[in-house]
């Protein structure tokens, strides 16, 4: 009786005339599909790399991926000094000249010699587009790249990282993954609710920070033998991964933005599939990078460890071996660098 005299009194405050207001329906789980389905985000976590594993462990796995790759480091190592020197060279010839100050332009000396009321001519250097620059490396985190092709993703993102740092190049490793097979907490939540039809993705990501933007290398440099942890690696729903490291990319301050992709297959997890449509997660992922694209904020580069990305991904190039990783992701970064996006624009607009 108390709540319907209080419904009542709630009803007979409100303007003449005027409804009860309804609560507002949920924001979509998604921004490129408004109409993908998520059971429940409950049991979903972003996590650092360091709070999955003691520090004592991550040194241990730090240490077993090094001596594991080592026969591997010198090659990595050659061309991430190759891609450090083409991004130097383009940094290098990044000069404003005369002007009233800055550092002495010693080539044109010889004019003041010649004539000495000639004022000396002094160059800056200009603000490069490396400066204002930022990366994220998104490594896929799934059981089918247990092995070598995970070892190789992790020593390659790591390396890659400290030579884009030294160029003044922010950069971030993601990496994604579940928190169970078989659903997890999300399938007995179902299971509880009766098993609803057509549930949407059905088990708890697991998104893990191993290198945010704005911390140095040094710092973390233990967390990528995370990835060596027994038991890590599980399903993989990549449309949401790649939705949620572009939200971080646009959110940062820098003028450019770059995220790459690697992968080793389509986005897969059995829970998931298993009660809904077979091509929910797969259409997701296309709808996705077809925003992104569309957008322009972020430039969208992807590697595929003997799978075709470029089915998805209208910038891609695919590997048939994990020991070719190295040089597609110096090659892919180099295309992105020395490529000018404003050029870029220029060409789609006169199209």
């Amino acid at each position: 009786m108390e709540s319907e005299e209080a419904e009542e009194a709630e009803a007979e405050d409100l303007p003449e005339g005027e409804a009860p207001r309804e609560p507002p329906p949920p924001a979509p789980h998604s921004e490129a599909d408004p109409g993908y389905r998520v059971f429940t985000t409950r049991f979903d976590e972003v996590i650092g790399a360091e709070e999955l594993a003691d520090p004592a462990e991550l040194d241990r796995l730090r240490a077993w991926l090094d001596q594991q790759l080592e026969p591997l480091r010198g090659a990595v190592g050659r061309l991430a000094n190759k891609l450090q020197r083409r991004l130097q060279a383009q940094q290098s010839r990044s000069w404003e000249f005369d002007r009233e100050e800055g550092i002495l332009d010693a080539g044109r000396l010889a004019r003041v010699v010649a004539n000495p009321t000639t004022p000396l001519s002094f160059k800056v250097e200009k603000d490069t587009e490396f400066r204002d620059t930022v990366v994220t490396l998104l490594l896929d985190n799934s059981g089918s790249m247990r092995g070598r092709p995970i070892s190789i993703a992790a020593i390659c993102a790591d390396v890659l990282a400290r030579t884009l740092e030294r160029c003044q190049v922010k950069v971030e490793i993601l990496g994604f993954t579940t928190r169970a097979w078989k659903g997890g907490q999300s399938r007995e939540a179902w299971l509880a609710a009766g098993r609803p039809p057509q549930p949407g993705r059905l088990n708890d990501l697991r998104h893990i920070i191993y290198k945010s933007a704005d911390i140095p290398w040094r710092r973390v440099r233990a967390n990528l033998g995370l990835m060596m942890k027994e038991g890590l690696l599980k399903e993989n729903i990549d449309g949401e991964a790649l939705e949620w490291a572009h939200r971080r990319l646009v959110g940062r301050p820098e003028a450019r933005k770059l995220l790459m992709v690697i992968s080793d297959g389509a986005p897969v997890d059995d829970s998931t599939l298993s009660v809904n449509s077979a091509n929910l997660l797969e259409k997701h992922l296309r709808d996705v990078i077809a925003m992104i694209e569309r957008r322009r904020q972020v430039e969208l580069v992807a590697i595929g460890i003997g799978h075709d990305v470029t089915r998805y991904y209208s910038r891609a190039v695919t590997i048939t071996d994990a020991e070719q990783l190295a040089g597609a992701m110096t090659e892919q970064l180099a295309a992105l660098f020395e490529a000018d996006p404003r050029r870029r624009r220029l060409r789609r607009v006169a199209a």
